[in-house]
Order: C-alpha cells, then structure tokens, then sequence
C-alpha cells in the first residue's frame, strides 16, 4: 500500500466512467461525472489523527482505515446516529426457528461504484472472504466466525448458517467496515485489496501512500440527493498542536478530535464549532485474579469503593465525562443499568480489607500506558485516593509495545486502559469477561455469568437481552474483576461552514450528509 497512487485511467477504468447523456450536465472538479439532478459541491478538508495502515477491509486493523472505509462501503445493516439498528443494504431479516441461520433481504437497487448491480453472490463473496481463516481477519466473529457458511438463496436474498444459536448476528454486521460489500473485482491479481469497489457515497479517487487520500463523490450511490460533497480531501496530521493550528488556521475545515484541555480554547475562537457526546467507551482498571490480594473479591471491592471518581474526571479528562460504576454508559441508553455499588465509603472499603486480612496496607503498582495521558493522570489521582486505605499504589506507565506485553503474559497487578467504540452488550460483557473472551487477561471467571451472557448472544429478543445482561452486570460488577473509572465524552471540531456533521456515540466519521458552504 505504502507509496501507492493511483493515476486517473486506473480510476475511470474502476468507476465504470459513462460518457452518455445520463451524465452530461454535471461534473465534479475531478473530471467525474455525475447526474445532474444530484450535483455535488464542495470540497472538505479532513484531518486524521494518525495513518491508515491500508484499505482491505478484512485485513486493516486502525481506526484510520475503517473510518475512511466508513465513507466507501456499505454494510448490510448499519446503526443511525442514536445508535438503533437500522436496514442499510438488507431491508430485513429473520432468523431460523433452530436460531442456527439469518436470511438477509437485499435491495435491488444497488450498484457498485463501477456500476455493476449488487447482488446476493457479492455479499457471499465480501462475508466468505472475511471468515476465510487464510485471511485470519479480526473482525470475522461480526460475520458469524470462520466457521459460518454464507450462501445466496436467490438473486437478492443471502442466507448464513452458524454451528450455534447467534441471535445478535444482524447487530455484528452492522459494527464496522470490516464486513462491508465489496465487489469482487476489488481484488488485485495478487489476491490483494488496495483500493475497494464499494456501494457508499465515496470512492478513493487518489491514494498517496499514507499520506494522502482522496475521496470523491459516487455517482452510482443508492440514496437520493447523497452525497452533497463533491469530494473528501484526508491528511494524518498525528502531532496535536500542529492539527489544531491546522483548523484554526484555516488549512483543514474538520479535526478527527480536539483534547479535552483545549475546548475552551476553541470554544473561544470565532469560525470554529464544537461537538461533543458520550462516547462508547469506558476507561478502567483491570485486576490481576491470579495474583494475591486481588484473587479476594473484598480487596477488589475494597479498591473500587475508595475512589471519587469524579476527581478522577476532572483530572484525566478536565470534565469532559461522567463516573462510571459498570461497563455501558448513557452512549448505549437501552443497556445502561445504573447499577453503582460503589460511591466511596472508606469506612466500608477498609472493613473489607479487614475482612481479608490486609488491613493494614499492601502495596501494589497501577499500570497505564505512556501513549494515555488521561489515564496517567488519573493513576496519579487514584495514587492519592487509595492512600485513604493504607494502600500504596507505584505507577508504572510503559511503552505501549510493552504494556501489551504484560498484559497478555499476565506479568501486572493491575493494568488501566480504554475500551472503545462499542455498539453492542456482547462486546461490553462476553470479550473481555467470559472465561473464554478473547480478551480477558483479569483471569475473571463466572460459571453464571457465562451462562447468561452465552444466553444473550443466542437470543434476538432486544428484551430478553436486556433482563440477560442486567443480571449478568450485577454479577461482574460485584465480581469487580475491572473497576470501572468513566465514561469519556467524544470531543471534534469543525469549521462553521461544514454544516451537517453529527458527533455520534460510536464515532464513525460519516460524511454524506455534510456539505461545505
């Protein structure tokens, strides 16, 4: 990927370029045309946080490739800016009554940017590929794991057969790009993908290496009047003093995100908006289970119920966020439980402590990692905190190359990290908990709470979730395997001619509904 750019016959060649009357009003800055009842205008100037590490959506792995793939291809169901499931590709589903399979219903009325109609055979080939386990993709669990058969049923119908129950399969493949509808002429003769022929409002017209992409509008995207953009211009300014001087000067019109110590700042400057909302994270500490005192639920509990987490707040994120006891926030409202046992009480926090026999102090060591300033300063106010219970906390913050290290061997005592970008309770509750999560490195395990949160991903009735996941939050925040810190507010910024732009929970950067005035 790194280096590539792709010259402008390339480009035609994959847009399926017309020259007919269709397309003879109207044509972009690029030379692409487009029909003239739906004309785009406009050019917004985007800056990344950091680089892309290629566009195969079945291979990359960083926020800065899904969120320009974002723009490029659709997904078979998708979440609305409130975070509800929504039809996208698929305009409805069911699922069998043994719960093993979903059929899909296509619209007909999709082409790909090349301007071949989208058909039930792409959506096997873009979801096969995905779960190939010669791809070894990440993302393969959003579409049914490397064990699923996806196979259409008729032109526009695809159904997916699962050895057990999945019963929040339409959410899965909502959650990224990674199970977008590619088509199969994406690939290279080597098998790669390098640029993706998708059905969203964008193509990438122009890559140069990871330092510039450009994505223009589609004339062959399937809803009405959308794009309004005639095109996207993406820079990775990774420093974050020069991306700020970037929009404040005028060079770029949209930052990926502003640091919470410089809303003010921008709030104070003319010509420049910013938007915030509850993000769908939680940032907390996890507690090494194997390792004495926190193989005692009472010194975990003992841990949890000593912090002010408000003063954590104030000093990791200035503000912007709200204390956390459990995993959801109000970011997913239909999962938030509002359970909090544990507003502080040191007088209750050093009884359990007594009760397990180390009432007199232990030391142990927080571990952020040196590429999270807010979660050093929050080590460094619960540092202070936990002093209230005779606990005496070492902070060690690694290089983050490291800090993965520990944490996957087990070598901490406990390690403070993020959990970000999460649309679903599974992701919340089953990955990081369940005793076979492929990211439980706490050592948690439940026989009940694996049984309820097993339940869950089984069942496609949102209300029997919910009684299945409240149960089993009870039980984990209880259990105290994480202590849960706050949830951050998302923070980005603009300038006050893009006009359109949503901040959503999830933070998918979405950009056919903006325009530039």
């Amino acid at each position: 990927m790194s280096g590539q750019s792709l010259n402008r016959r390339t480009f035609l060649k994959r847009m399926g370029a017309t020259t007919g009357a269709l397309y003879a009003a109207t044509t972009l800055g690029s030379g692409l045309l487009v029909p003239s009842a739906y004309a785009q205008t406009g050019v917004l100037r985007a800056a990344w946080q950091n680089e892309w590490d290629g566009f195969d959506p079945h291979i990359v792995s960083t926020s800065a490739s899904f969120q320009v793939l974002n723009n490029v291809i659709d997904t078979l169901t998708t979440f609305n800016d409130n975070t509800q499931l929504v039809p996208s590709l698929a305009t409805s589903w069911e699922q069998s009554e043994d719960g093993r399979s979903w059929t899909f219903h296509l619209r007909d009325d999709v082409r790909f940017s090349n301007g071949r109609q989208m058909t039930a055979e792409d959506v096997v080939f873009s979801l096969s590929r995905l779960t190939d386990p010669e791809i070894g993709s990440g993302n393969a669990s959003n579409a049914g794991g490397t064990e699923a058969e996806w196979e259409a049923v008729d032109r526009f119908t695809v159904r997916v057969t699962t050895p057990e129950p999945n019963g929040i399969l339409p959410r899965l493949v909502g959650v990224n790009k990674a199970t977008g509808i590619i088509a199969e002429e994406s690939l290279e003769d080597d098998g790669t993908i390098q640029t993706p022929i998708g059905t969203g409002p964008f193509v990438i017209a122009e890559v140069d290496g990871t330092t510039r992409v450009r994505l223009e509008a589609n004339p062959e995207y399937w809803e009405p009047g959308l794009p309004l953009l005639e095109a996207v211009e993406i820079t990775p300014i990774p420093d974050e003093a020069a991306r700020e001087a970037a929009l404040l000067g005028g060079e770029v019109d949209w930052l990926w995100s502003v640091p919470t110590q410089s809303v003010d700042r921008f709030r104070s400057e003319s010509g420049v908006v910013v938007g915030t909302s509850p993000d769908l994270s939680y940032n907390y500490m996890g507690m090494n289970l194997n390792r004495e005192p926190f193989d005692d639920v009472r010194v975990r509990q003992a841990l949890a119920m000593s912090l002010n987490r408000q003063q954590i707040v104030e000093a990791a994120v200035f503000g912007f966020g709200r204390p956390l006891q459990e995993p959801i926030g109000p970011g997913l409202p239909e999962f938030n439980f509002n359970y909090r046992p544990y507003d502080r009480n040191i007088e209750q926090a050093q009884q359990l402590l007594d009760d397990a026999g180390v009432g007199d102090g232990f030391e142990m060591e927080l571990m952020p990692n040196q590429g999270s300033q807010p979660m050093i300063r929050a080590a460094e106010v619960m540092q202070q905190q936990l002093q209230a219970i005779n606990v005496n906390a070492e902070i060690f913050a690694p290089e983050v190359g490291e800090w993965l290290d520990r944490q996957s061997n087990g070598n901490f005592d406990t390690f403070m990290w993020a959990w970000v970008v999460l649309i679903d309770p599974d992701q919340y509750y089953f990955l990081q908990h369940h005793s076979e999560g492929q990211f439980n490195f706490t050592g948690y395990s439940n026989e009940e709470f694996d049984r309820l949160v097993e339940q869950a991903r089984q069942t496609g009735d949102i209300e029997r979730r919910k009684e299945l996941y409240e149960q089993a939050n009870k039980i984990l925040v209880d259990d105290a395997p994480y202590v849960y810190l706050y949830n951050p507010d998302r923070i980005q910024s603009w300038a006050d001619n893009v006009q359109g732009f949503v901040v959503r929970p999830d933070g998918r950067q979405n950009f056919k509904s903006v325009a530039v005035r």
